[in-house]
């Protein structure tokens, strides 16, 4: 047995707005009479445009009985037999028509009626380019280990470092322009926005915005489980010199995890110094604040490096193209440039190990813009195009059998030969 649940709702005729587009489809559906034949159409119409959601079931109940035989000799035996069972399945969908015209409604062939219809189905157009081949991506909310942090002078609650670090990772991803980047730590908004569109004084066609929210195909997830900084200023007993000495650290426990599998794709602990982050950290909430936005900003970079590291793209009046730009690529960056080899796979398994990877130059960066940045050769030389970038604290020799890109399946980084 076969049961359609179909939600419809019924927009005015010819209302279209800018971010819907209508999509108009040929429905045919069966039915006990004119009315449902129409409205199990309607449904039809509703499933090519939006999909269904089918979900098949099957129960078994038993009967038991018995017979009895009499054989040639006069004995009785009995024979107990058992039997039955019973099986559904349940399709629904739910969508937006903004009109229909009925083709024809005719006799069908094992009773009842067939109507056939020419359906106008609203469908909601995603800002941008849906199509750019950036892989959708998510930061969860950083989790803190502590219910406070002593920062210099300042004391950080959880939630502040929390919200903090995982705004400061956001922007740089988003910033890099690699990623379309998936809001996970702004639930709360996002779902009282929905409420809002669904109430009963909201336009019908702004109504197909609804159900229209996207997977992350890579999901980054990190926790802080240490942030201490402080500075102290000292005068020199011979000069009389005032300077300031920093210390402490952060430690951001990262990973990238594939969200429809649960495998970990990448997994480091970031012990990041003042000094590796690049901050002269004062005490001030300026540099607090600086101090989040390079941590961040490392975060991205090392996510960048495994999932989808910059690319040399050609050369310009004696300049290097790459493919990623904005705040990641400062001008005075210095970066390595690895030619990229033969696909390896693992002897024992056959499982691939990525490509070979050869040092050819240094560069650095000299100008960049929000999409690219442009690098002057300072020691080797790059041919063509479609080498890889790393920075040098990341191009480090690892063990084969460790490195991440292209040793999943069902993980293709771009750069690999899938």
């Amino acid at each position: 047995m076969v049961r359609q649940l179909v939600a419809i709702l019924l927009l005015l005729p010819g209302l279209a707005l800018a971010a819907t587009e209508i999509r108009t489809v040929q429905a045919e559906a069966t039915g006990v009479d004119r009315e449902q034949a129409i409205i199990n159409a309607l449904g039809d119409a509703v499933r090519q445009v939006r999909g269904a959601e089918i979900s098949a079931s099957r129960q078994m109940q038993s009967a038991l009985s018995r017979i009895s035989v009499r054989n040639d000799d006069g004995r009785t035996s009995t024979t107990a037999m058992q039997k039955a069972s019973s099986s559904q399945t349940r399709v629904s969908a739910e969508g937006l028509i903004s009109g229909y015209k009925v083709l024809s409604v005719t006799n069908a062939s094992g009773g009842g009626k067939l109507a056939r219809l020419s359906v106008d189905v609203p469908v909601y157009k995603t800002p941008g380019n849906p199509n750019d081949g950036r892989w959708r991506m998510a930061v969860y909310p950083v989790w803190s280990a502590r219910p406070a942090y002593q920062v210099a002078d300042m004391r950080l609650s959880r939630d502040e470092v929390s919200s903090r670090m995982t705004q400061a990772i956001t922007e740089a991803l988003v910033q890099s322009r690699r990623f379309a980047m998936l809001a996970r730590d702004r639930e709360r908004a996002i779902m009282a926005e929905r409420a809002r569109m669904s109430g009963e004084d909201i336009p019908v066609g702004e109504k197909a915005m609804l159900g229209n929210e996207l997977g992350a195909e890579y999901l980054v997830s990190a926790q802080v489980t240490d942030f201490t900084f402080s500075a102290e200023e000292k005068v020199s007993r011979l000069t009389g010199e005032r300077s300031i000495v920093q210390s402490g650290g952060l430690v951001l426990e990262t990973r990238v995890l594939v969200p429809a599998t649960g495998a970990i794709v990448w997994s480091e602990t970031l012990n990041l110094s003042t000094e590796q982050l690049g901050v002269e950290f004062d005490g001030s909430k300026h540099s607090l604040q600086a101090l989040f936005e390079r941590a961040g900003q490392e975060v991205a970079l090392a996510v960048i490096d495994v999932v989808w590291p910059p690319l040399v793209e050609g050369q310009q009046a004696g300049e290097l193209v790459i493919n990623m730009g904005g705040e990641l690529m400062q001008p005075g960056q210095r970066w390595e440039v690895f030619a990229l080899g033969d696909a390896v796979r693992n002897t024992h398994n056959g499982n691939g190990l990525g490509r070979t990877e050869s040092l050819v130059a240094t560069v650095e960066v000299v100008r960049s813009t929000p999409k690219m940045a442009y690098a002057r050769v300072i020691e080797g030389e790059v041919l063509g195009k479609g080498q890889v970038l790393r920075r040098p604290a990341l191009a480090k020799v690892k063990d084969p059998a460790e490195s991440i890109r292209g040793t999943r399946k069902r993980t293709c980084l771009p750069i690999d030969p899938c």
